[in-house]
């Protein structure tokens, strides 16, 4: 079935019938609003970052009778509906619905496996690979998180081989700021006071030059679209939400949090790159300009598009402005590391079956310049399978295609246009935006 609705609606039309070609494009619209109208009023809920709250709401709130009414009919639609006379953005809707349609249906096998195997139905906090039809219900969130399908195997090759080429940029930056081979030396320098924002010493005057900087840059990289720069303030969350930063659609707002007792200098430019202008905040606001197919599907949360965009601008620091210093690139070098170790921790724990000791091992043995975090983030993937690859895979998508744009286009390619057609349609499954 899944091979039919892709192909339906994936295939170019270069022949068509009369009749086809006199056809009106109502029934396309027609069936775009009875899905979107079914979808809203099953009253999905949101996707969960833990594994144990995910499947405990999944059991709990699906009516498996009703969902797989909803999409089966959807899908046997898909498959006979003529779309010789769609416009590009009908399309790129029927796409969405084509994914959303084989993704629920695909859990909805999964829940009634599950719920087959009666008292062994069981959530435990013990892993993912644990759990009864462990590998499957990691299958299914890894197109669920990723929204594209992709192997454990081919995830764990792509972990390590980011983590390499990573790392190699790592030892050139280390080399360049003249601790080549010096890995404790190196240790205690990232240390000294002069790399935090000590007591209380406050990042916000750094933070607004900086992003006035990337404003006055952005033209080389985007189209002229006058969107205002995210607010910047300081969080009040404090240790109840131990991140750096983060952005808050609603507001606008950047906040950066001082929950630790030191905050990285290191941080800013990364941070500044990935959740203000031109991440999380530019993302969300250029979609909202105007110049691009408004879709009237219900919103779907799509977290390696929007996740992976904010990754993938942090490489542009530079042209922004930013990264005017090796510790500051360093400083995304660092995290970049980070969530290249995920990727390879995330398959290894939940689908190969590794141990704390065995995951806490090759963090050591492969990055022994970062343990402090090592707990942190075997805890996160353990207890959040697949979410974090998101990052990465998103980001690398986003430049496969830009090396396809500019392979085809060749001289015209201008990095500009092919920033607006990622862009122009808001987020979507990374499968459509291929």
């Amino acid at each position: 079935m899944k091979k039919t609705i892709l192909l339906a609606l994936f295939a170019c039309t270069t022949v068509a019938s009369a009749a086809a070609a006199a056809s009106p494009a109502e029934p396309i619209a027609d069936f775009t609003r009875s899905y979107s109208d079914a979808y809203a009023a099953l009253n999905m809920g949101q996707l969960e970052l833990s594994y144990q709250a995910n499947i405990g709401r999944l059991l709990g709130e699906t009516d498996v009778a009703r969902q797989r009414a909803v999409f089966g009919n959807a899908a046997r639609q898909l498959a006979t509906l003529d779309t010789s006379k769609a416009s590009q953005c009908q399309r790129v809707d029927l796409q969405r619905i084509a994914f959303e349609t084989t993704l629920n249906l695909q859990k909805l096998d999964l829940l009634e496996q599950f719920k087959a195997l009666g008292d062994q139905a069981k959530v435990t906090d013990q892993g993912l690979y644990q759990m009864p039809l462990g590998r499957a219900w990691y299958a299914y969130m890894l197109k669920r998180w990723l929204t594209a399908d992709a192997t454990p195997a081919d995830l764990m090759a792509f972990g390590k081989a980011e983590t390499a080429r990573v790392l190699a940029r790592y030892r050139q930056l280390q080399a360049q700021m003249g601790y080549a081979g010096k890995d404790t030396e190196f240790a205690a320098y990232l240390a000294e006071p002069g790399f935090v924002y000590a007591g209380s010493a406050t990042p916000q005057q750094d933070y607004e030059t900086k992003q006035a900087t990337v404003v006055r840059n952005l033209d080389q990289l985007f189209l002229a679209r006058g969107i205002e720069p995210a607010v910047i303030k300081e969080s009040d969350r404090g240790a109840a939400f131990p991140t750096d930063g983060y952005y808050d659609p609603p507001t606008q707002t950047f906040y950066f949090n001082k929950s630790k007792p030191h905050y990285e200098r290191r941080s800013l430019d990364w941070l500044m790159l990935h959740e203000g202008m031109p991440g999380h905040h530019y993302q969300a606001r250029y979609a909202l300009q105007g110049g691009g197919c408004q879709s009237q599907l219900p919103p779907v949360f799509y977290s390696a598009y929007i996740e992976g965009w904010a990754a993938y601008v942090e490489e542009f620091g530079a042209t922004l402005g930013l990264y005017q210093e090796a510790s500051s690139e360093l400083g995304a070098v660092e995290w970049d590391l980070v969530r290249s170790i995920r990727v390879v921790l995330d398959v290894g724990i939940n689908h190969d079956g590794w141990t704390h000791e065995q995951a806490l091992a090759y963090w050591h043995q492969t990055l022994p310049m970062l343990p402090g975090v090592a707990e942190r983030e075997i805890a996160r993937v353990r207890n959040w399978p697949a979410q974090a690859i998101t990052y990465k895979y998103g980001a690398d998508l986003f430049r496969q295609l830009r090396a396809k744009a500019q392979a085809k286009e060749g001289t015209a390619f201008d990095i500009r246009q092919f920033h607006d057609r990622m862009l122009r349609n808001g987020p979507l499954p990374l499968a459509v935006l291929q």
